[in-house]
């Protein structure tokens, strides 16, 4: 649908995972559990229209 490259996805991952990887304890080790509602959550703050692939 976006057809999106490397850069893009990562984009998404990262606006994904930010928050979670300043939060959490390095040291302490742990998992993260990325349900489709905290990823929904997340991308709202993004235009994912400026993603996509011109």
């Amino acid at each position: 649908e976006f057809k999106l490259g490397a850069r893009g996805l990562r984009s998404i991952c990262e606006t994904i995972m930010l928050d979670a990887m300043f939060e959490m304890k390095s040291n302490e080790g742990g998992t993260l559990e990325i349900t489709v509602d905290y990823a929904d959550n997340k991308l709202e703050r993004i235009d994912l229209k400026v993603l996509k692939a011109v």
